[in-house]
């Protein structure tokens, strides 16, 4: 069983700031999150770094593979100007930088192991090792998931103290709900078009929390809260957290 508040920051806080970079996160802390996603792929390195895309050109304007390029390269790569030239000198971080920013930031975070990562046992003893160095044991366990059942068995093998969630995203896979099971998840996230009554009631069992994305207006997150969902992404999560991190009137919907 996991906690998870009503409202998790997307890549951060993605429509205010470039996604899955630093100042994406302290964003989402500034909006009031408590949690939020990132992305992560590995470098050639191996090194977990937080990036949505496995092809850099979207977010840097560097067309190549992220895990064509060495960790020790990631300095000179811009990853802020596309979304605004204010952000200017942004970088795309590693996992241990998102982790620590998200410790001092007072962020829970969701970390999404991308199913095209290049290597997912790699990358599952990656995040699982950075996780255990850098996140502190006092603190509640920051949660990984993916689309990737590969990805999910690897960390569940590596790491078993680590929480999991079952991305979904139109079709679900086959006999999701026995992998869910036999994997121990404490959360299933669906795309919003997969939210019905079957699915809330299959992914609830066991105490596993449901979590919809990605969710940017409060009459859509409202009718979620009522269909069942326990939590919701969003890129733009002031609309659906109050100013004084108090609870809001969908928080109060959702108790």
């Amino acid at each position: 069983m996991i906690d998870l508040p009503t409202v998790i920051g997307h890549r951060g806080a993605a429509a205010y700031a470039p996604e899955n970079t630093l100042a994406s996160l302290a964003c989402a802390a500034e909006l009031g999150c408590t949690w939020v996603e990132f992305d992560v792929h590995l470098t050639r390195d191996d090194v977990p770094v937080v990036i949505h895309d496995r092809n850099l050109k979207r977010t840097t304007g560097m067309d190549a593979m992220i895990d064509d390029v060495h960790s020790s390269q990631l300095m000179e790569i811009d990853a802020g100007s596309w979304f605004d030239p204010m952000w200017s000198g942004e970088r795309i971080p590693t996992l241990a930088q998102a982790l620590d920013a998200c410790r001092v930031l007072g962020l829970t975070p969701n970390i999404e192991i991308k199913d095209e990562v290049a290597g997912r046992r790699a990358a599952a003893r990656a995040v699982a090792e950075t996780v255990r160095e850098r996140w502190p044991s006092n603190l509640p366990r920051p949660l990984v998931s993916s689309f990737s059942l590969r990805v999910l068995y690897h960390m569940r093998t590596l790491a078993a103290e680590i929480p999991l969630g079952l991305l979904m995203w139109q079709t679900p896979p086959r006999f999701w709900t026995l992998h869910a099971r036999i994997l121990r998840c404490a959360s299933i996230h669906v795309d919003r078009t997969l939210m019905s009554p079957a699915v809330v009631v299959k992914a609830k069992r066991r105490d596993r929390r449901l979590a919809v994305y990605t969710v940017n207006e409060a009459p859509d997150a409202d009718a979620f809260l009522q269909q069942g969902a326990d939590s919701l992404f969003s890129d733009k999560p002031d609309l659906l957290v109050d100013d004084d991190h108090q609870e809001s009137p969908l928080e109060a919907a959702a108790t």
